[in-house]
């Protein structure tokens, strides 16, 4: 079977007023005391697999989890091992008449199922009830608690919304009254991440990066919208998690940065399709584009440049405002939008043609560019951070929608793109920098490299749009 879930994390000023939202006649109470099991170098956990023997009231059930095919949902296999005072052995034969059990099993570990040991435990208090919301049921879990090996122990204090029988619709439904009264956020990360974490002494996940996205390019654009947005979140939702608890490394910012890139190429490039509401979230979305590459730039590009400084060691980036944009209620009400379009069936529709919108679509943006490039040279630094914008949004779409596209204007954008990429990069950095240098000193370092570096690579820069210009046909 599959569980259908969302898990959030709560600010700890709003800890107090979920407690008390969870002192209700029908709130029940169970500690859960869960020992998970891996092979020492940790093969279970490298395929996204976990197994687990928790002691849920007096009975012990033994679990393996494995990834489902969006977000909020997971494969899960339970089998109740029954009552007994000592945690009981774990039982791997149980999978023998469970196909799809089985194949993730051998996937990880081929035929050698004797190498799993005890890698750590979580032990939480739970409070849990089940509500009907519109036609669903739906359990609302507070879990509080550790995660913990002989060595360490990291905290859990988290709430969960599992769909038990009905509609994702209503799941997401409310969660978002959730969100908007107690300002949680989205957090793809579970228990046994974290706990895989502490096993083998890291504090953080390496970053999620994209995956290929296959679509049927006869399918209606409704359903291919659907797919694009879920590839995007697929590859976003893990680095996100990582920048709002503080602990993401220089690429969970840039590959965050390429998901909400391809979040909104793929939105803005089947506009004539999408709901009018859906593209609404566009200027949202660029917002968040913005602040992630500045981010990105601050824990690269910034001390790259301060190590020709004589006092680099006291560099101080302040990264307070990116960290927090992804437990900002507005950002996480928006993914859950996203969640709910991706994941609700598509709608019955007259059959429509996409490859004409689609060649319409890469027309209008080449007769644009013809029109910003005209003038380029003239254009100040924030329009012409707008103008290479959105070259990188034609370069992500064409990538996107390879099966419509030219073959040669995606060669020459892949050619062309790490001197665009480059400059864009400078000129943000202009424009940002002193919101993440501490000193008047770095500042001063900072913006007069970059100013230097600038005349040189317009000069490139236009060259290179020329070149563009003339291949483009236009």
């Amino acid at each position: 079977m599959h569980e259908i879930e969302l898990k959030l994390q709560i600010p700890e000023q709003k800890r107090a007023a979920i407690v008390k939202a969870f002192e209700t006649k029908t709130t029940q109470h169970i500690e859960l005391h869960a020992r998970y099991f891996d092979t020492a170098d940790s093969k279970l956990a490298a395929h996204q697999i976990a197994i687990r023997i928790r002691k849920e009231g007096n009975f012990w059930v033994q679990t393996l989890k494995g990834a489902g095919e969006n977000p909020l949902q997971r494969y899960e296999h339970e089998v109740n091992l029954g009552e007994s005072t000592q945690a009981p052995e774990l039982d791997l034969s149980v999978y023998k008449e469970e196909p799809h059990a089985l194949k993730l099993l051998k996937n990880a570990l081929g035929d050698d199922f004797n190498g799993l040991i005890l890698k750590f435990e979580t032990i939480v208090q739970r409070a849990y009830r089940v509500v009907q919301f519109n036609d669903s049921k739906i359990e609302i879990c507070l879990d509080r608690g550790v995660v913990q090996n002989i060595d360490e122990q990291r905290q859990i204090y988290e709430v969960e919304f599992e769909l038990k029988q009905g509609q994702i619709s209503d799941l997401i439904q409310l969660t978002q009254q959730w969100v908007k009264k107690y300002h949680i956020w989205l957090d793809v990360r579970s228990k046994a991440e974290r706990g895989n974490l502490l096993a083998q002494k890291l504090q953080v996940s390496p970053a999620t990066t994209a995956s290929p996205v296959k679509y049927d390019k006869k399918a209606q654009p409704d359903l291919i919208l659907k797919q694009l947005i879920a590839a995007a979140l697929r590859h976003a939702l893990p680095n996100f998690a990582a920048i709002a608890d503080q602990i993401a490394e220089p690429a969970h910012y840039y590959q965050a940065y390429l998901a909400l890139r391809q979040l909104a190429s793929s939105l803005q490039l089947f506009q004539d399709f999408a709901p009018a509401a859906l593209i609404q979230h566009v200027a949202q979305l660029q917002h968040l584009l913005k602040t992630t590459h500045q981010a990105y730039l601050a824990t690269t590009l910034y001390p790259a440049i301060l190590l020709h400084a004589e006092h680099a060691e006291t560099a101080d980036l302040e990264l307070h405002h990116a960290n927090h944009v992804f437990t900002q209620t507005g950002c996480t009400l928006l993914v859950l939008e996203l969640l709910a379009f991706s994941l609700n069936g598509a709608d019955a529709e007259p059959p429509r043609k996409v490859k004409s919108s689609i060649k319409k679509q890469f027309k209008q943006q080449i007769e644009q560019f013809t029109a910003d490039f005209a003038n380029f040279a003239q254009l100040d630094v924030a329009e012409k951070c707008q103008v290479l914008s959105h070259i990188q949004c034609w370069g992500d779409a064409l990538a996107l929608c390879t099966p419509f596209t030219i073959k040669k204007h995606l060669a020459l954008y892949v050619e062309l793109q790490p001197e665009l990429n480059e400059s864009l990069d400078i000129w943000v950095a202009q424009q940002h920098a002193y919101k993440y240098l501490v000193s008047a000193e770095q500042q001063y370092f900072v913006l007069g490299w970059l100013a230097n570096q600038i005349p040189s690579q317009q000069a490139h820069l236009e060259i290179t749009i020329k070149k563009l210009l003339k291949k483009l046909d236009v």
